[in-house]
Parts: C-alpha cells; structure tokens; sequence
C-alpha cells in the first residue's frame, strides 16, 4: 500500500477549513475537491480531516452535528489504524512513486470504486482520498465520475487538485469546490518562524524568498539542506576565476541529490539570483531578502563588468 504522508502541521486559513467542515456537516457534498498550487497544505488538510471523521465516527453515540476540531480527534482504533494506513473503511489513491508510475493505475481505481460497496468495518462512514486528479487517465476519471454519481449515504471523497482547469465540468458539478490560496508573505514568515525556530536568519530569508508562500515546498527546501547546498554553490562562484563556473566537489554533490527534485529547487533559486542582480545593476540597491552572500556575488559580478554575459544568461534561462 502507498504511504501517508500524514503530516499534522498545515496552515491553510481558518475561514476556508470552517467551510469545508461545514459542508461536510451538513452533507451539502458528500465529494469535495480541493484545489491550490502545491505544497499549500491541501493533502495534508485531507487527511486529517478524513482521520478526525473515521475516529468520530467509530461511535454510534456520535451526532454529525457535534462541534468539529481538527485539533481534538480521539485516540480509539480507527486512530492507530489511520496512522498504519490500514483502516478498512479508509482508501487512500495515489500513484506509485516508488514504481514511477505516470498515472494511478487503473486498477486500483476500480479497488476504490469497491470500497463503498462493502460493510463498514470500524467507523460508520466510508472515507477514499484521491491524490491528485491531475494523476487519473480519462477512463479512471470515467469510473471515478460513476462512483460519485452513485455516492452512498455516509461516505465521502474528497479530491486533491493542483489546478482547477484540470478538474472536468461533469466532475466539478458533482462535487464541492474549495481553493486554497498562497499565504501572504507577513502570514508566511510567522508560519516559518513557528515551524522552523532552529534554523539561522539568513536560511530564514532563503527559505521565505524561494518557496512562494507555500508550507509544502518551504518544508522541501528545509528537508533537502537546499540553502546548505547553495551556500556552496555561491562561495564557489565568489572566488570562482571563470564566469559562473562551479568546481568539481560541488557538482559532485549536486550529482548526489534526488535530480527532479534538485533541478526544480535549482530553476527557483537561479531564476531569483539573476533576478536580484539584474535589479541591482539597474535600481543600484538590493531587493528584499537578498542574502549576504548573493550581495558579495552581485559585487564580484559588477566589478567583473559580466552584464552582458548575466543579461545573456537570464534571457537563455528563461527561454529554456
């Protein structure tokens, strides 16, 4: 079975998690998608909710208009069960990373499709989560749209989705719609400096400037030792003889890391460099959150005289 990634720290905002228990309270929509870029917390958000509702529901005595929070969910069996992912009334759809699959498997769509069909084993609904629909071929959406159409009582689905335009109208009109946003910056550093105390000023800076307000890639950058890396990679061209030629011990290190995932921190990183020094050539003063050591690379870069060569660089960057 696919691992959860069953992280309990989200930010999303207060009003739009009210929303979501609203509806679900209410049975407005038994189906609910959630949008937002990734890394905004929706996964997460989902699988807490869908923790909190199968332990809830565990006992008969429970009302579905009882107050919901998020931060209370009671520690029975369906809590020990969510955790080891094995909770019978619970399915989790997701394509296998470790199989490098491009999509989620047709297969275990029809398995999901069963699940509500079946008895309830521990709790009193039926819970699958899909992740993404960005991941579903079309006949997997075909069989996932029939499912909701035919919903039982007491079971939910709630669908992640990175973007709306991916969403079919015929799905979209089967289910609730929410959309998480980015956080705003003055929002974001507080998140950051609650979550990540230990790390120094400047990392803090590094981490705030590149991951565009969303907690999932913040945790990313933190968990891969990205700003350690581009310390590095910005000493090396600091006393670098060549233009924007890095040594053989960095690349060494860059050849060590997880490629996909790297070359996407990287794109971010780079593009923000050159364009923190094409505004330093221009404005002759330092955009926010730019660090020491980028500041001591744009001053090797403008008494080096290699505009050209950084303007050239930004524009084949973005191009490729």
């Amino acid at each position: 079975m696919n691992k959860l990634i069953n992280n309990n720290s989200f930010y999303i905002d207060e009003g739009l998690q009210e929303d979501i228990i609203l509806n679900v309270k209410s049975k407005a929509a038994n189906s609910i998608i959630l949008a937002g870029p990734k890394g905004s917390g929706k996964l997460p958000f989902l699988l807490k909710l869908s923790k909190y509702l199968l332990c809830k529901f565990e006992n008969n005595e429970e009302k579905n208009d009882d107050p919901i929070s998020l931060n209370n969910i009671k520690k029975n069996k369906s809590y020990y069960l969510f955790d080891n992912n094995t909770h019978p009334d619970f399915f989790y759809l997701t394509k296998n990373i470790e199989k490098d699959n491009k999509n989620i498997p047709i297969d275990k769509v029809r398995e999901f499709k069963t699940i509500f069909y079946k008895t309830f084993s521990i709790s009193k609904v039926k819970i699958a989560l899909i992740n993404s629909i960005e991941d579903l071929s079309i006949n997997s959406s075909n069989l996932i749209l029939k499912t909701l159409e035919e919903l039982p009582e007491n079971s939910y689905v709630f669908i992640v989705c990175n973007d709306p335009i991916n969403i079919s109208e015929t799905i979209k009109s089967r289910c609730a719609l929410f959309y998480v946003n980015r956080m705003i910056q003055e929002s974001f550093i507080e998140v950051i400096n609650k979550l990540y105390p230990q790390i120094s000023e400047q990392e803090k800076f590094f981490i705030i400037n590149n991951s565009m307000g969303l907690q999932g890639l913040a945790s990313e950058l933190i968990n891969e030792n990205v700003y350690q890396l581009y310390e590095l990679i910005l000493n090396d061209l600091i006393t670098s003889n060549g233009f924007l030629n890095l040594n053989e011990d960095i690349l060494q290190v860059i050849n060590s890391k997880d490629q996909e995932n790297l070359l996407n921190f990287l794109n971010i990183i780079i593009n923000d460099l050159l364009k923190k020094s094409l505004f330093f050539l221009n404005e002759k003063k330092y955009l926010e959150l730019t660090l020491e050591k980028e500041k001591e690379l744009i001053q090797v870069i403008i008494q080096k005289k290699n505009y050209a060569e950084l303007l050239n660089l930004y524009s084949e960057f973005n191009k490729n």
